[in-house]
C-alpha cells in the first residue's frame, strides 16, 4: 500500500523537510539489541542548515522526537544527517501490525511519502492504527496491485529523484519544456528561442540555464559514479 502521511505529530524530519521546502529521503534501521533507530538522511535542499539550526534551538524538540544525538555535514551541495532515535512511533506502528515499511521513504515539503508491505489482513489493521494515530484527514492511501507501480515508486525514492533539487526554479522550468516539446529528439522539435519565447526569456538565457542544469545533474551522476 502506498501512503501519505501529511501531519508531522513531532517528526524531526518532517519539519525539516516542511521549513526548508525540500525533499528528504530516509533511511531507518532498527537495532534490536539495543532499542534504538539509526535514521540515514540526505537532501539538495538549499536552506537544510538554516532550517535545522532553527528546530534545533528548541531543545524540547529533540525531546519531543525521541532524538538522543545527531550529526550533519554538507558535501557539494548535499547534505546528509545521521540520527539515533531512542523511539520511532512511525516503524512501531509498523511493527506492532506485523507490516514491514519499504526502504527508503521520502518527505516532501513535510509529507511522508512511503509504502507499506504485509498480508491483507495484517496491512487493515495497520491502516486502522495510522488513521487513529495521525488522523483520518491527514491520511491518504491506495493498494499496489502490480509490481511495476512498486517499481516506479521506488525510483521516485532514490538519490537520483532529489538531484532535481540543485536545480533553480527556473533552470527545472527550462528543462521541462525543452524535455517536453522535443528539444533534445533528433530531429529538434522545438528551439531554445521558442523555449525562450514561452516563458519570455532570451535565446541566450535559455543557453545558460540549460547549461547551467546539464552540469549540476551530470556532476551528481558522475559523482555517485566515483563512488
Amino acid at each position: 500500500m502506498e501512503f501519505v502521511v501529511k501531519r508531522s505529530r513531532d517528526s524531526f524530519f518532517s519539519k525539516l523537510s516542511e521549513l526548508s521546502s525540500s525533499k528528504i529521503i530516509l533511511e531507518v534501521i532498527h537495532i534490536p539489541s539495543v532499542e534504538n533507530y539509526m535514521v540515514f538522511a540526505y537532501s539538495y535542499g538549499r536552506d537544510i542548515d538554516k532550517c535545522i539550526a532553527s528546530i534545533l534551538s528548541d531543545e524540547k524538540y529533540l525531546t519531543r522526537s525521541k532524538i538522543r544525538s545527531i550529526s550533519r555535514w554538507e558535501d557539494r551541495g548535499l547534505h546528509y544527517i545521521i540520527a539515533v532515535k531512542s523511539k520511532c512511533e512511525f516503524f512501531k506502528i509498523a511493527e506492532d501490525s506485523d507490516v514491514a515499511i519499504l526502504s527508503p521513504y521520502i518527505f516532501d515539503r513535510g509529507c511522508r511519502k512511503y509504502v507499506a508491505l504485509g498480508m491483507r489482513a495484517d496491512l487493515e489493521d495497520y491502516i486502522e492504527r495510522v488513521l487513529k494515530y495521525y488522523g483520518e484527514k491527514y491520511v491518504s492511501y491506495r493498494w499496489i496491485n502490480r509490481l511495476d507501480h512498486i517499481s516506479h515508486i521506488l525510483l521516485k525514492r532514490t538519490m537520483l529523484s532529489i538531484i532535481f533539487e540543485k536545480l533553480t526554479d527556473v533552470e527545472l522550468k527550462v528543462l521541462q519544456l525543452a524535455y517536453r516539446h522535443g528539444y533534445f529528439d533528433y530531429p529538434r522539435r522545438v528551439s531554445q528561442e521558442l523555449i525562450g519565447t514561452s516563458i519570455n526569456l532570451s535565446k541566450v538565457t535559455v543557453n545558460i540555464h540549460l547549461r547551467k542544469a546539464f552540469k549540476k545533474i551530470v556532476g551528481e551522476l558522475m559523482r555517485i559514479k566515483e563512488l
